[in-house]
């Protein structure tokens, strides 16, 4: 037998072993009556937020303002010092807010781009950055607050990997902690037919275009933007989102095992009362004892 032809006996084995206890490993789960996160979720949505936020990276404070009314919201929700998990720290926009509160932040980023904006923006290193994929994030270790804002959830473009995500934020919360999780009210954009187009100033430098297409059938949205900045040629960026309901929402969460305690149409805990695409959805869950 060649060198060759034992390696691969080897490998087919080890590979064999592997699945074998993957197998059994998912069994023991299900007679523990846990739910796993779907195996094939495929982290498509991770690569293309990626791209874009590589995209915009550079601009993306002078598009999108701070929201310090975040940090002062969870003032009111958990302990001083609470440990914070943000997914989506981009360039820290909510994340050094958060830190000026006293909060300990880990801030989890898919973009490098985003991050190195971040790092110019922390020089004293208050936020621990974290380069990692949102659908298969594992830190082992748990936190008093998980955040999730501005539609970062959304980023997943399909339902495997809203759910594997759902597991993500699940994992990372403490028995006795929070999931706050931004998303947005999908009524007006559900009925959309054609596309809508908007224009935003990039702060003294130029203007940013975006194109937003809605597929009502698979709930995604195809985010086209295009940066227009003084002196520089146009540059083109794309995304796929995927909105949900509310009650969706809740359904994740409880596969996850995770309870809706509140639910705000702001920060300032303002009712929400749904169908309204202009007002934001803040869902506040605690895990199942």
């Amino acid at each position: 037998m060649s060198e060759t032809t034992t390696a691969e006996t080897v490998a087919d084995g080890a590979a064999a072993d592997e699945a074998a206890a993957d197998e059994a490993a998912a069994d023991e789960a299900a007679a523990d009556g846990a739910v796993t996160a779907p195996a094939d979720a495929s982290g498509l949505g991770t690569a293309i937020t990626t791209a874009y936020s590589d995209a915009l990276a550079d601009v993306y404070d002078d598009i999108y303002p701070g929201t310090p009314e975040i940090a002062e919201y969870l003032v009111t929700l958990t302990k001083p010092g609470a440990s914070v998990l943000e997914l989506g720290v981009g360039t820290g926009r909510v994340a050094l807010p958060l830190a000026d509160h006293g909060f300990r932040v880990h801030g989890v980023e898919t973009s490098e781009a985003m991050l190195a904006r971040l790092a110019e923006k922390d020089p004293e290193g208050r936020i621990t950055p974290v380069l990692g994929d949102l659908v298969r994030l594992d830190l082992e270790r748990t936190f008093d607050v998980v955040l999730a804002p501005f539609n970062v959830l959304c980023c997943a473009m399909t339902v495997d990997e809203q759910i594997a995500m759902m597991h993500a934020i699940a994992r990372h919360t403490a028995a006795d902690g929070h999931v706050v999780i931004e998303t947005f009210d999908p009524s007006d954009h559900h009925v959309q037919r054609k596309a809508d187009v908007t224009t935003r100033p990039a702060g003294t430098r130029g203007v940013v275009i975006e194109s937003l297409e809605v597929l009502p059938a698979s709930q995604n949205m195809l985010l086209n933007s295009t940066l227009f900045l003084d002196g520089a040629a146009p540059k083109s960026s794309s995304t796929v989102m995927r909105y949900l309901w509310p009650s969706e929402l809740d359904l994740l969460a409880a596969i996850a095992r995770l309870e809706l305690v509140a639910r705000y149409s702001g920060w300032q805990e303002q009712p929400f009362d749904g169908g309204d695409g202009r007002k934001m959805c803040v869902s506040v869950f605690r895990p199942l004892a």
